[in-house]
This record gives structure tokens, C-alpha cells and sequence, in this order.
């Protein structure tokens, strides 16, 4: 009799992960305690950037290439370099940002060389 552990197999499985945007109630949205960022920075995650300019923070970002020779897809940029061109479109590549996080080493915690 053959054993039940060596008839399993298991089943390897592809994970999607999908960004959902959470709309805020109106007490949470109050100024008082709130966590949301100012509307500044609000404004500049709407922001579309070019080729070229410098990247304001590091983190996740959209692109959206032109004339649709490629769909939009996310790439991770950091901060204080420039945006590159596409080797398709050129210069005529966008850039938005889908969301701020710092990279690790910038982190006083885990700086290299400490």
C-alpha cells in the first residue's frame, strides 16, 4: 500500500496583486488627527513627468509610454536621478507616480557600513 504523502503534489499557484484606492469618510478626511498627506503632496502623485526632469522622491512609478507601442507598466525609480528615455518612443515617455517609499539604505537604521 503506497503511502498518502507520496501521492500529494502540490499545486503551485500565480499571485496577482491588485492596488485599491479606499475612499476616506468625511471624519477620517477632518484636518484634526488626520494622516493624509498635504495637498501639495497630493498634487504632485497627479503630476506627470517627463524625460529628463530630475525624480522628486523614490518609489513606485507608472509609465506611460507614447502612442501605445507598450502598455502602462510600473517600475521602482529613486530619488534625485533623472527620468530616462524609452528606446522606443524617446523622449516622449511619461511618468507618474503610483507611490512614495524610501529605499532601504537611506534608512538611519540600516545605512551600510555601520
Amino acid at each position: 500500500m503506497i503511502a498518502n504523502s507520496l501521492l500529494y503534489k502540490p499545486r503551485i499557484m500565480a499571485t496577482k496583486f491588485v492596488i485599491v484606492r479606499r475612499k476616506m469618510s468625511p471624519l477620517v478626511c477632518s484636518s484634526a488627527g488626520s494622516k493624509r498627506k498635504p495637498r501639495g503632496l497630493r498634487k504632485q502623485h497627479e503630476a506627470v513627468f517627463s524625460s529628463g526632469d530630475p525624480i522628486p522622491e523614490t518609489g513606485i512609478y507608472a509609465v506611460l509610454h507614447d502612442r501605445g507601442h507598450r502598455t502602462m507598466h510600473e517600475v521602482v525609480m529613486f530619488a534625485k536621478d533623472l527620468f530616462p528615455e524609452c528606446e522606443e518612443c524617446g523622449a516622449k515617455v511619461r511618468f507618474r507616480v503610483i507611490r512614495t517609499a524610501p529605499y532601504i539604505f537611506d534608512d538611519e537604521d540600516f545605512v551600510e557600513g555601520c
